[in-house]
Parts: C-alpha cells; structure tokens; sequence
C-alpha cells in the first residue's frame, strides 16, 4: 500500500514545495519579537514593553474573490488581501498589529499558487512590520472539490488598556474622516461576480466607463491602514474608528460611535470606477449599493470637529487619500445627504 495517501488524494511532497517556496518570505518577517521554535507547533512571539497590556485578535477570509484569483490564475493578491484586512480589524480597536497567521485550505494542493499566496502574505506583513509566524495548508479532496480553495488569516495586536479606541469618547458634532479604499476589498463578490456573469463578460474585458480589465479591478488588492492611522493617533484625539467591510458604511460605522450616528455626504468622496459599473451593468439600487460595499471609504476614523481639518491632512502626507464625509449625530444609524 504504499503511496496509499497520494492515492486518496492528498499528496504530502506538494505540501513539502509549497513550504519550501515560501519559507524565505515567510521567516523575511521575522523581527526580534519572534521566538525561535524550530519544527514546533506553534509561533512564538515575546510581548514586552507594556504597563497594562490588552491584546486585539481577529480572523477573517478572502471569501469568494479566491473565485477571480481562480479564473485569472492570478493569487498573490489573497496573501495581501487577508493580511490588511485582518490588520484593518485589530488597528479599528485601537491596537498596533503585530503577529499574522494565515490558512489555505484546497482540493488538490497546488504548491505554486499557495507559494504565491503566502509569500502576498508575506510581503504584506513586511510592509506593515507584522510578523507572519505561522501557517497552515490543508489538502482536503471530498470536502473541497477539483480547483476549490479558500484563504483565511488571523491577526494579534496590543496596545495599552488606556490607548483603546471604542468609541466611548464620541460627541455629536464630531467629524467623520474617511479614508480612500483601493475598490471592493474582499466584500460583495458574490454579487460582483454574478454581475460579470451575467453580463455576459469575462476578466479580461474592459467595459465601457472602464480603464483597465475587469480581473484586474476585481483583484485590487484589500488596502491597509496602519501607517496612516499610526500618524494620525499621533498628533490627533481619534474617538472612534470603524474598518468599513460587509455592510458597508450603514453596517459597519455605527460599531464606532458609541451609541450615536452619523450623516454622510455622498458627494464628499471619490468613488472608483468599479462601483459604478457595478451599479450600472447589475441596475443595483444604490441603498443596495451602500449596504453591500464601501463605495470608496475603507476606513473611518472620528475626531474632534475642530481637528478635521488638519486630520485629513495628516492622513494625506501618511500616503492615503481622505476626505471630511461627514459628522456625528445624536440619533442612531447612518443617514446620507
């Protein structure tokens, strides 16, 4: 019986080349807060340095867009995806990240598209100064079908208890200040896919309105947060602070207003190409629209009103594009002008 397991399905020498292939971007990562572990179980990391330590975690998944990574051959864009996401949710709490561990899970393991994701994964991590300290692959024939794949990560950060952000300290009349997204993140595919589907379209045509392929829109990579948020929390009182992916912003800002609300100004942001052709090749009613993607605001971080101003500055020099969208309100939900 031997090479009775390959026989099943599950082939152990793939796994052993995907592993080598992302070993070097994976220990890249590393800093001195890394404990070595050679061959054990688990990812060691030394936290030190704080008075009152708290730390933030949270696991998420790339979801149906590994779906477009599939079709277009093209995955290293699901390694950085989960990594900002990820990252996005614990800097939301008030936390810098610090440790990142991913998961492939696949039918039939193929070592050069989970390399590719986990050295996205990787150079994600490095720009971030995150360290990925773990991973795993699994190869499950029977559970997921031929081609089937999915991506998920978990990230740990820290912060001192008094340096959490949970939107206690919200006022009405507060600012909204929103920060730019880079298109869809990893939300709404399922309703994205089947517009392009059902149009009639492949990723690799440009439709009118457009500049670039559809593939190429779709997997625009999740973007992140953390330096620009950093430079801000700096010199700035921030209040509240809200990653905005499923439920866009009706569903995801008023996690950080303390009770409150907010009214946007919808025309106080840009928003990317690819939402609206979305809206116009799917008819999507745009209160659909709202409730399903960003719309171009990945991030919204809440702040003094009289520091508005100079917020969306110092976000701009950080590197990201911002805009004053709107205010805090007493009366809960998010409404748009």
């Amino acid at each position: 019986m031997s090479g009775a397991y390959e026989e099943s399905g599950v082939s152990l020498e793939r796994a052993e080349r995907a592993l080598a292939r992302m070993r070097s971007a994976v220990e890249a990562t590393h800093g001195p807060s890394v404990v070595p572990y050679p061959g054990g179980f688990a990812g060691l990391y030394g936290l030190s340095g704080y008075r009152d330590p708290v730390l933030a975690s949270t696991i998420d998944g790339v979801g149906t867009k590994v779906l477009v990574a599939r079709e277009t051959g093209r995955y290293a864009s699901l390694g950085e995806d989960i990594v900002n996401h990820c990252a996005n949710d614990v800097l939301a709490a008030g936390a810098r990240p610090l440790l990142f561990l991913d998961y492939v899970g696949t039918g039939v393991l193929d070592p050069e598209a989970v390399a590719e994701i986990a050295c996205g994964a990787a150079g994600a991590c490095q720009r971030l100064g995150i360290s990925l300290v773990g991973g795993e692959t699994a190869e499950m024939p029977g559970l997921y079908g031929a081609g089937d794949f999915e991506v998920v990560g978990v990230c740990v950060g820290a912060c001192e208890r008094d340096e959490l952000v949970r939107g206690e300290r919200v006022r009405a009349g507060d600012a909204v200040i929103g920060l730019a997204s880079s298109g869809l993140h990893t939300n709404g595919y399922t309703l994205a896919r089947k517009i392009v589907s059902e149009a009639g379209l492949s990723y690799a045509d440009v439709p009118e309105g457009l500049d670039r392929p559809l593939g190429e829109l779709y997997l625009e990579p999740h973007r992140a947060y953390v330096k620009e948020i950093l430079a801000l929390r700096e010199k700035i009182e921030v209040r509240g602070m809200a990653h905005i992916t499923g439920g866009g912003l009706p569903g995801n800002l008023p996690r950080a207003l303390g009770g409150f609300g907010a009214h946007l100004e919808a025309s106080s942001w840009e928003e990317p190409e690819v939402f609206g052709f979305i809206r116009r090749a799917g008819g999507i009613p745009e209160d659909e629209m709202r409730r399903v993607f960003n719309l171009g605001v990945g991030f919204c971080a809440v702040v003094p009103a009289e520091e508005a101003e100079r917020a969306v500055g110092v976000v701009r020099e950080a590197g990201c594009v911002a805009w004053r969208i709107g205010e805090v309100v007493e009366r809960r939900g998010v409404s748009f002008g």
